[in-house]
């Protein structure tokens, strides 16, 4: 756990909640105080003086797991010895000081108020010294407030053991994802991507329609600005003045301008898993697609993004740069094929659609000549480099279905006797398969070789051994070992084996740590 005042760590805190790590934070209005949560099984709420060199927390207690798992927390502005976290079935008031950290758990069911409570998401501290709030999945927002009994004190212990649900208000039919209070203002975040602002009473005063961008994840605000020569010191809404960050569950974060009308895209990142890498064969750039859609170029020396392309209709499954790098062909999921301009990542060519399914290999030959993919319908395709109107571009050749399980690789060489390229295919169902560009026509893709090169093991991944199979050598990796494949004439013909000391699915193997281990295999 690390504290950063200006960008550069001053604190850092190892092991705060060792085995489990941390799902909620929060930081006091004085930025004295922190409070972490643990993302374990039985939950641990700690409460740190960050500034002291201690590496224990002042005070701490363990909650049950029938309150569920407690992911949000926030401290009380007004008061940083107390502060409120919720889970998606329970609400917990806590106070800290001398005694330790104490707790309350007040019920709240469909019975209470005899309606749809739904699942809470976040709370605020009403700037109404007493109440709580906490926004619900059903959009509604409940009220927590000290029970009015004669002789309770309006102290913070009457707060934590007072607390009950006095009010169950509907905003909106909307899950409502973000709750905060800006100052005399209630601000919520939807589903629907909407801001809406209230009053202290919940009475809506606007809202900011982003309707497109995604369920709003936080929102934060700017500092307030300056009044202007001759302007008014003071605004009847704090939130007409400022401007604000807005961040989604579709990994976009926007700016929206004072007006709520106007808003920017600041940043777009990949909502679902980044599925396929490429780097740049002469540039310090790496390509990275997701399985959202979202391609982009980084220049991982500087730091920067160069470009990005969002493909909407599916996603990116494997990327390969030409030799040159002056292309980038791209495969997806629903089985088209991209190559784009490597600056602009615009396309150069027309679609390929012709896989039935999701591509997962792509590669170019070592002159650019041949492009070949293969999908999860186990066939081969490859295309052929064509002039059109003087442009340097592919067509489609030929694709063939030449294995019966998946394929886990293709890789390109050269003939030994020639500048040729050469084209191998390895499958799940043992075959290694040698293709016959050179007497392949439109539509017939021709095999040269098809050979067995396991019996009982399922092979996992083919490399050259040496640059580009100069050595007529390929290294075959399979789930129990290694194996140096001899390739002379078109065929295997030897096999050296060595085994690996962990699982090759698991490991990150480099081109000399291979070879070191086949060369102490053969000593």
């Amino acid at each position: 756990m690390r504290v950063f005042p200006h960008r550069i760590p001053v604190r850092t805190i190892f092991d705060s909640h060792a085995g489990s790590g941390v799902c909620a934070i929060a930081i006091s209005r004085d930025a004295k105080c922190l409070v972490t949560i643990s993302a374990g099984m039985v939950q641990r709420v700690c409460m740190w003086r960050w500034t002291y060199p201690d590496e224990s927390p002042v005070c701490y207690v363990e909650l049950s797991p029938e309150f569920g798992f407690q992911d949000f927390v926030i401290f009380n502005p007004q008061n940083p010895y107390e502060f409120v976290s919720n889970s998606k079935t329970q609400v917990i008031f806590y106070l800290w000081g001398d005694a330790g950290l104490q707790y309350s758990t007040p019920p709240l069911t469909k019975q209470t108020f005899g309606s749809t409570v739904g699942h809470f998401t976040q709370s605020a501290f009403h700037f109404n010294a007493t109440q709580v709030l906490t926004g619900t999945s059903a959009g509604k927002v409940v009220v927590w407030d000290v029970e009015r009994k004669r002789g309770l004190a309006k102290e913070p212990q009457g707060r934590l053991r007072g607390m009950k649900a006095t009010k169950l208000v509907p905003m909106q039919e909307e899950s409502l994802t973000v709750l905060l209070v800006l100052e005399s203002c209630i601000v919520t975040g939807d589903v629907r991507g909407q801001v809406k602002f209230y009053n202290g009473h919940l009475q809506l005063l606007a809202c900011s329609d982003h309707s497109g961008t995604g369920p709003i994840q936080s929102i934060s605000f700017s500092k307030t600005p300056s009044d202007p020569p001759g302007a008014s010191s003071t605004s009847s809404h704090p939130f007409a003045a400022r401007n604000f960050i807005l961040s989604t569950s579709d990994a976009t974060v926007l700016r929206v301008a004072t007006d709520g009308t106007d808003f920017e895209k600041v940043m777009k990142e990949a909502k679902k898993a980044v599925t396929a890498i490429a780097c740049h064969p002469q540039q310090s750039w790496l390509a990275m697609g997701s399985h959202c859609g979202l391609l982009k170029v980084w220049d991982y020396k500087q730091l920067q993004l160069l470009v990005s392309r969002i493909f909407s209709s599916a996603g990116v499954q494997c990327l390969s740069y030409d030799p040159a790098g002056s292309f980038l062909a791209t495969g997806l999921t629903d089985g088209s094929v991209h190559v784009l301009d490597a600056i602009s990542l615009l396309s150069c060519c027309e679609v390929f659609r012709f896989s039935r399914g999701p591509i997962t290999h792509v590669q170019f030959s070592h002159d650019s000549e041949y492009l070949a993919t293969a999908d999860e319908k186990y066939a081969v395709t490859v295309y052929k480099r064509v002039l059109q109107n003087e442009r340097r571009c592919w067509e489609h050749l030929a694709g063939l279905h030449s294995h019966y399980k998946p394929i886990r690789s293709i890789l390109f060489g050269i003939q030994l006797d020639g500048s040729e390229p050469r084209l191998l295919s390895l499958g799940e169902d043992r075959q290694l398969i040698e293709y016959d560009l050179s007497s392949s026509s439109k539509d017939q893709l021709v095999v040269l070789h098809r050979h067995r090169v396991e019996q009982a093991a399922v092979p996992l991944f083919l490399h050259p051994h040496g640059q580009q199979l100069l050595q007529n050598e390929a290294l075959q990796c399979n789930n129990q070992n290694v194996q140096v494949e001899s390739l002379p004439s078109g065929k295997v013909m030897a096999a050296s084996h060595f085994s690996l000391p962990m699982d090759l699915r698991r490991s990150s193997w480099t081109h000399d740590d291979i070879i070191g281990a086949h060369r102490s295999s053969r000593e």
